[in-house]
C-alpha cells in the first residue's frame, strides 16, 4: 500500500510554521539579551552607588574640615588682632609709667623742700614749691593734694577746693580726698556743698566712704569743727546701708 502524497497545502504550511518558530526563538533570545542587559545595568548602577557613596561621605567630611579650619583661622586672626591691641595698650601704659617715674624722680627733691616749708608754716613758699613739683610730675594727685592743704592753711578755700578737685580727677580712688574737699567747702561757708560731695562719694564708692565719715567725725577735730552745721546729716550718712 503506497503512502499518500503530501498535498500542496501541507508543503506550504511547513515553511510557515518553521518561520514562526524561528521568529519566536529570536524574540526570546532578544528578550533574554534585554533582560541580561537590564540586569547588568542594575548591577552596574548598584556597583556605582557603592563606589560613589564613600566618595560622597569623604566629600562631606572634607567640607566639614574646611569649615572648621576656616573658623579656626578666623579665630586665630581675631586672637592675633586682640593680642596686638593688648600689646599696644601695654606699651602705651609702659610709656606713661616711664614718664611718670621720670617725673617722680625729678619732682622728689622739690617736693621734699615743699614739705619742709609746710611744716615750717611757710605756706606760700610751700605752694610755690608744690607748683614746681607739679610742673615736673603733673600726673601725681598726691602733690596736688598736698598743695591744696597749703592753700587751705593760707585761707584760700576756693583755690584749695579747685586744686583738690583736680587731684580727685587724676585719682578718684583717693577716698580721703573727698573729705578734704568737704573740709574746704565747709571752711568756705558751703556746708551743703560739702554734704553733697560726701553723699555722692558714698553713692559711687559705697560703705568705705560711710565708715570713713564716722572716723573723721570722731578723730579729726578740725573737720568736726568746720562741718559742725551738717554733723547730724553726716552721722546719718555714716550708717551702713540696709541689706535686702
Amino acid at each position: 500500500m503506497s503512502s499518500p502524497e503530501p498535498s500542496s497545502h501541507d508543503s506550504q504550511a511547513r515553511p510557515a510554521s518553521h518561520g514562526v518558530r524561528a521568529f519566536v526563538r529570536s524574540a526570546w533570545i532578544l528578550l533574554a539579551f534585554q533582560l541580561a542587559a537590564a540586569a547588568a545595568a542594575v548591577g552596574v548602577t548598584g556597583w556605582a552607588a557603592l563606589q560613589v557613596q564613600p566618595l560622597l561621605a569623604e566629600r562631606d567630611r572634607l567640607k566639614k574640615e574646611i569649615a572648621t579650619d576656616r573658623a579656626l583661622v578666623s579665630q586665630l586672626s581675631a586672637d592675633k588682632a586682640r593680642a596686638r591691641a593688648e600689646l599696644a595698650a601695654l606699651e602705651q601704659r609702659a610709656a606713661v609709667l616711664r614718664k611718670e617715674l621720670q617725673g617722680a624722680r625729678a619732682a622728689t627733691p622739690v617736693l621734699s623742700e615743699a614739705i619742709r616749708s609746710f611744716h615750717a608754716k611757710n605756706y606760700a613758699d610751700a605752694i610755690e614749691k608744690y607748683d614746681e613739683a607739679i610742673a615736673l610730675n603733673p600726673g601725681d594727685a598726691y602733690i596736688q593734694n598736698l598743695k591744696s592743704y597749703s592753700q587751705f592753711k593760707t585761707g584760700d578755700f576756693i583755690g584749695a577746693s579747685q586744686t583738690l578737685a583736680r587731684a580727685l580727677q587724676l585719682n578718684p580712688d583717693y577716698e580721703w580726698g573727698y573729705f578734704d574737699l568737704a573740709r574746704y567747702q565747709c571752711a568756705a561757708g558751703s556746708p551743703q556743698a560739702a554734704l553733697a560731695t560726701l553723699t555722692e562719694a558714698a553713692r559711687t564708692r559705697g560703705d568705705s566712704i560711710r565708715s570713713a565719715v564716722g572716723f573723721f567725725l570722731s578723730k579729726d577735730g578740725e573737720f568736726r569743727r568746720l562741718c559742725a552745721d551738717i554733723r547730724d546729716e553726716l552721722e546719718a550718712l555714716a550708717k551702713p546701708t540696709a541689706v535686702g
